[in-house]
């Protein structure tokens, strides 16, 4: 009899737990954006599609290598023509503008639990930033959101290549 009363708390207490991964999981999936395409058609042939992409910029004090955000640098990277841009936000003109052949990209750490999922290196200087399609908190943590950001990491990498970027 014991056990009885014990299977019937356990069986609603697992299905319960089941249904809510599985609404977490396809309200995460549904609120991502799809990815841009990587070419489109041009005069001469496919070429690579222009995309921009939120970022975050850590910042190299302590605070930016554990990931916090107060010492990051928020905007967008541009890639267009073959070229990776970085504009602050609430600046009118790139910070630096470079070609992507000169750009090597390298994703970094595993799923959401990474500091910076990329690593971008070139004439600007090594950049450890995070990417994503949606607007990124400033002041606040969302995991389901952190989930969604690392398949944005990997998009940039392959529309980055797409334009003559190297992949680390």
């Amino acid at each position: 009899m014991e056990i009885f009363v014990l299977v019937m708390m356990l069986v609603p207490a697992l299905m319960g737990l089941i249904i809510a991964v599985v609404l977490v999981l396809l309200l995460t999936r549904s609120r991502a954006a799809a990815p841009p395409p990587l070419f489109v058609p041009g005069p001469r042939g496919p070429e690579p599609a222009a995309s921009t992409w939120n970022v975050q910029v850590l910042g190299s004090s302590l605070i930016g290598q554990l990931g916090g955000s107060l010492d990051s640098t928020f905007g967008t990277l541009t890639l267009r023509a073959g070229r990776i841009a970085f504009t602050p936000d609430d600046a009118v003109v790139p910070a630096w503008d470079v070609a992507c052949p000169e750009v090597w990209v390298r994703r970094q750490g595993v799923g959401p639990f990474a500091v910076a999922a990329l690593v971008l290196h070139g004439p600007m200087g090594e950049v450890r930033c995070n990417v994503s399609r949606e607007r990124i908190n400033r002041f606040s943590a969302n995991s389901l959101k952190d989930f969604r950001e690392v398949g944005y990491a990997t998009q940039f990498v392959a529309a980055a290549q797409a334009h003559g970027a190297r992949v680390a």
